[in-house]
């Protein structure tokens, strides 16, 4: 009697005090993981997994220390694929039930990857504003939860601050229901990580103890190597996520694809990535990270842009790879956008930000990108993934979403949109100006060129009168983003050249800082004909801009590598047809006229083209002024750099 009298007081205090979850974490087809804090109370506790029949399946015990502020972890084994179950918590020591009943359910993924899924992605959120937001989500039962960054807002390495922040956005009620069928898991972004733009250098002695409280509040398979890091993975079987840390291992040590940049992810989280990549078995993988795979474009270092050797060797390594299914996903920046990144791993990269799940926006970080096909500046948002693989061509479905049901944008993607063609296309535009002004390469119409000022065609080439200030503008990027090598290709015919000993200038092409003429420094290509310093020449001259490291703990910077040129004899050029080609492999600049190689530039600041939008053909990046006079024909962009056969072969293909 005075047994049962001290537990039953025992289990009083322990219902009294502050408890979490219980919260399913990583699942497999066979294996699950779970955390439970049953309150400030040391204390043994079981885990049963029971059929749909009752009967108890399996089980693990866990004991829940102070040392872990009171979280207990299980690991459960031996389960079927694909299956429905119960579960339970008792205390060992009284077998008494201290969490069940009928919502404590999960299944395990499908082992033959032909389930259907869903999973619901957010970020930075609150108590007071996101609550609508976990009572849409529990609406829609997804099969994963993720938890995307700034969930929660901390900023502090005190640990009982931290443990403290956790465990209340857990308890939060339409949450706290989630997780006691959902899977959920998670990643941070900076504020959880515990500073503001912080990295593993500048938050290197606080960062243990934000570790330690993310770890004692999720259930995952993996922690990052274990003792660093938090990234792991989540394979739901169809779709499967790869949730990245850019935090710790930053800024720390020499990168693992060039050792002159400082790293992001590490030299450990780098070989685990690209080995888990590799060895996918799901039709769909997403790529995430709690920040941006683009630039902020504002002061801040905690865009992947700020590391882009390492994003892209990743990507890169996607397209090398020949990988199927994969898409970008990312938070942070309290604007919700879509970009569409054409061909950059064999097929157009897809890259989705959802932020924020609280009401506060950053109108400003909706910046322009030449990739970007859709944004919302609006709160209480989140995304939601289906996945199907049932259909002949499976799709992946991507909904931006706000509570009361409202769908913001919805993009089916069918697998064969996400593969690799069979044969590898540099191609990325053609103008042929045959008939009209429109580019037949893979990507299409977005690069269909439009005539300003009367510019028009004649007989098979673009004519453009300088008097008039003809040109053609592309409003759209036709290289990815900080391209590493392209060659373009044209024919000229120019039928009155600068004046020697002016300052005249006549512009074949020039790319646009964001899509448009524009007065902005265009940012990448820049080609064009002016007065030589000997009266009877005329000079090709190339202005271009890479991308230079900003050096630790800053952004990456364009830098100008101009002007380089070449002269040639007037009575060579004005009159006639002549071929010109422009290649770029991130190291040098090499110019063909008519098949020969005129000139070869090293570039004083190697590195990757830097970020362009559209195109002026025939004129300056403002348009007008500076403009081309004659015909232009057959211009031609790779996304590769042609040799000097290849280059021989186009010239005496001709028009």
């Amino acid at each position: 009697m005075i047994r049962v009298l001290l537990f039953s007081l025992l289990f009083a205090k322990i219902a009294n005090a502050e408890t979490v979850g219980p919260c399913i974490g990583s699942l497999g087809p066979t294996e699950a993981f779970f955390l439970y804090r049953p309150g400030e109370f040391e204390i043994d506790l079981e885990l049963s997994v029971l059929n749909q029949e009752g009967e108890i399946v399996s089980t693990a015990e866990a004991t829940a220390l102070k040392a872990d502020d009171f979280v207990a972890k299980f690991h459960i084994e031996g389960l079927l694929s694909a299956t429905r179950y119960r579960y339970q918590i008792l205390n060992q020591t009284s077998s008494n039930i201290i969490a069940g009943g009928d919502d404590l359910t999960f299944k395990t993924t499908d082992s033959s990857r032909g389930d259907r899924v869903s999973a619901a992605l957010i970020s930075c959120v609150s108590a007071k504003d996101t609550a609508p937001v976990w009572v849409e989500i529990g609406k829609l039962k997804p099969d994963l939860l993720y938890l995307g960054g700034d969930t929660p807002y901390i900023d502090t390495p005190n640990l009982a601050e931290v443990r403290k922040k956790h465990r209340a956005l857990l308890n939060e009620p339409p949450l706290a229901r989630i997780i006691r069928n959902t899977p959920t898991v998670g990643m941070w972004d900076d504020h959880d990580f515990g500073l503001n733009n912080g990295n593993g250098k500048n938050f290197e002695g606080g960062k243990a103890a934000t570790r330690k409280g993310f770890v004692e509040y999720r259930a995952h398979r993996q922690y990052g190597n274990g003792a660093a890091g938090v990234y792991h993975k989540t394979d739901l079987g169809v779709i499967e996520f790869f949730h990245l840390d850019p935090r710790w291992f930053s800024q720390l040590a020499p990168s693992s694809v060039d050792p002159q940049q400082t790293s992001c992810f590490g030299k450990e989280q780098w070989q685990w990535l690209l080995k888990s990549l590799k060895e996918s078995k799901a039709l769909f993988k997403v790529l995430s990270i709690g920040g941006i795979w683009q630039d902020k474009k504002n002061s801040e270092t905690d865009d992947m842009f700020t590391y882009w050797y390492e994003r892209d060797a990743l990507l890169d390594f996607v397209k090398h790879e020949r990988l199927s299914g994969v898409v970008l996903h990312g938070g942070d920046i309290h604007v919700s956008r879509y970009l569409v990144h054409p061909r950059r791993v064999g097929y157009d990269l897809h890259d989705f930000i959802m932020s924020p799940g609280h009401k506060r926006t950053i109108p400003s970080l909706n910046v322009y990108h030449p990739s970007l096909e859709w944004s919302l500046v609006e709160g209480q948002q989140f995304l939601f993934l289906e996945a199907d693989p049932t259909p002949a061509d499976p799709t992946l479905t991507v909904t931006y979403r706000q509570p009361g049901g409202k769908v913001n944008k919805k993009i089916i993607l069918k697998l064969s949109d996400l593969t690799p063609p069979k044969r590898e296309e540099t191609l990325r535009a053609h103008w042929s100006f045959d008939q009209d002004f429109s580019n037949s390469s893979i990507l299409g119409k977005r690069l269909d060129g439009s005539p300003q000022n009367g510019a028009k065609i004649s007989e098979g080439a673009l004519r453009l009168e300088r008097v008039r200030r003809q040109f053609v503008n592309i409003p759209r990027s036709f290289l990815d983003d900080n391209s590493a090598g392209h060659s373009v290709s044209c024919w000229i015919h120019p039928n009155k050249l600068p004046v020697s000993g002016s300052k005249d200038r006549q512009f074949i092409l020039e790319t646009t800082a964001e899509g448009k003429p524009s007065a902005r420094a265009a940012y990448h290509l820049s080609l064009e004909l002016s007065p030589a310093s000997e009266s009877e020449n005329i000079a090709i001259r190339l202005h271009t801009q890479t991308l230079s490291p900003g050096g630790p703990q800053k952004a990456p910077v364009a830098k100008a590598q101009g002007a380089f040129q070449s002269s040639h004899l007037r009575s060579e050029i004005e009159g006639k047809w002549s071929h010109l080609v422009v290649c770029f492999d991130s190291k040098h600049l090499k110019v063909f006229l008519n098949g020969q190689i005129i000139a070869t530039h090293t570039l004083e600041h190697p590195g990757p083209a830097a970020e362009h939008g559209g195109l002026v053909i025939g004129g300056h990046r403002a348009g007008t002024g500076r403009n081309f006079e004659g015909k232009i024909d057959e211009l031609t962009i790779w996304q590769d750099v042609l040799d000097v056969v290849e280059v021989r072969k186009l010239y005496q293909k001709g028009l």
